[in-house]
């Protein structure tokens, strides 16, 4: 975020967002104050008004900065170029590139504390939510691309829902690996992903 006078101070910012994410951990979002983040953060309270309103202006900022974040690593490097995958005797194009996606997880994995915080903060479902839509952006760029014509029904499923059913698996997936403690690595959770797009729902029922 920039701050009154227009620019980013972005070594005020990380210590912003690292006493925020110390403080959400030992007090809770609704316990912690303006005064403690400036006192962990090691800053006085107008440094702090400087660059955002408050407690929940702080905490959607630095959600709309990871949000972006993830964008550019998903969306902004697409590669036009990359490969399509066979399914069902058809070259269909393989929206989720796993180098962007390994890369994405590799975000999260390094900025967990953060996105625990958030959780614990009660606005986990606010960012999830806005993950699909960083992953429906990815699809659309991806169509795009290739002059692709939009479909209002996708083998019987219509547009809307076919889009929810294919960015949800990836957003939960990924979701709960955070709420395990992302204790596996990127590349085991990116092969999760990757064998998921080829296993049919009956595949894993007992």
């Amino acid at each position: 975020m920039a701050s009154a006078t227009g620019k980013r101070n972005t070594k005020t910012e990380a210590k912003i967002k690292s006493a925020f994410t110390t403080l959400v951990k030992s007090k809770g979002f609704e316990a912690m104050t303006v005064s403690d983040i400036a006192r962990t953060a090691d800053i006085n309270r107008g440094t702090f008004y400087m660059h955002y309103v408050d407690k929940f202006n702080l905490r959607q900022q630095l959600i709309n900065d990871t949000i972006d974040d993830l964008t550019r690593i998903l969306v902004e490097r697409v590669n036009p170029t990359e490969p399509t995958i066979s399914q069902a005797g058809k070259s269909v194009v393989d929206v989720f590139q796993s180098q962007s996606i390994a890369k994405a997880l590799q975000y999260v994995k390094n900025n967990y504390a953060f996105f625990d915080a958030i959780s614990q903060s009660g606005n986990d479902m606010s960012l999830y939510e806005r993950f699909k839509d960083v992953l429906k952006r990815l699809i659309i760029t991806q169509a795009k691309h290739r002059d692709a014509e939009p479909q209002t029904i996708y083998n019987g499923i219509p547009a809307d829902y076919a889009m929810e059913i294919l960015v949800s698996a990836v957003a939960s997936i990924v979701w709960l690996w955070i709420r395990r403690g992302c204790k596996e690595s990127p590349e085991e959770i990116c092969l999760i992903i990757e064998r998921n797009k080829t296993t049919a729902p009956a595949d894993i029922l007992w």
